[in-house]
């Protein structure tokens, strides 16, 4: 890394019964599983002793995020920052739906694909999605010049903005993180993945 160079390192929040459930919890706030808490104390250990030195902590505002967050910076003797721009793709009349749904019979992957502003009453575009992330991970870049910086946020949130900071495609959706991965990014001069949902950290799921 550069001495110029901010490295982002990218977590998903932990698990939560929503991802358990296959459904869609964008805004919702919903806790960490038991799991959850366990692969966010793991996230931690392995961010300690193979990231450091850590400059700050960023979270989305939601619980699941925010937990996880916290599981992060106290070993580091940090308190996370809560940045708004970082919470999840909310879907507003259809939060709680399940992704077999929103996908077969709502149709939201096709929607998005063909208009990038398109959004369900209530809710956000991939438009709106990637532009807050894209504003937030460029705010915090600009904010720690030289330093890495973990930010938790969320699997389609994270996705929209991979899509348009390495595609300049709103809609491409190909990117998914696991909960409590480790992705790393750098914005410039040109943004690029360094690493991309890192696993080996992680406990195995529960039978």
């Amino acid at each position: 890394m550069g001495s110029s160079e901010t490295l982002l390192t990218l977590v998903r929040h932990g698990q939560t019964s929503a991802n358990l459930d296959a459904v869609w919890h964008g805004s919702t706030n919903t806790p960490l599983t038991a799991h959850g808490h366990q692969q966010a104390a793991a996230a931690a250990a392995f961010i300690k002793h193979n990231h450091g030195p850590i400059g700050c902590v960023y979270a989305s505002p939601l619980d699941r995020a925010h937990h996880t967050a916290n599981a992060i910076a106290a070993p580091l003797g940090l308190t996370p920052e809560i940045d708004a721009d970082l919470a999840e793709y909310d879907l507003g009349e259809w939060e709680g739906l399940s992704f077999n749904h929103l996908f077969e019979d709502k149709k939201l992957f096709h929607n998005m694909r063909a208009d990038h502003d398109y959004r369900p009453h209530g809710g956000e575009s991939p438009r709106q999605v990637g532009d807050r992330l894209a504003s937030a991970l460029r705010r915090i870049t600009d904010r720690h010049a030289g330093e890495r910086v973990v930010v938790v946020s969320h699997g389609g949130a994270f996705s929209i903005v991979f899509g348009l900071l390495l595609d300049n495609d709103y809609s491409r959706w190909n990117r998914m993180m696991d909960n409590c991965a480790i992705t790393e990014l750098v914005l410039d001069p040109e943004p690029r993945l360094v690493s991309f949902n890192q696993t080996e950290h992680l406990p195995e799921k529960p039978a």
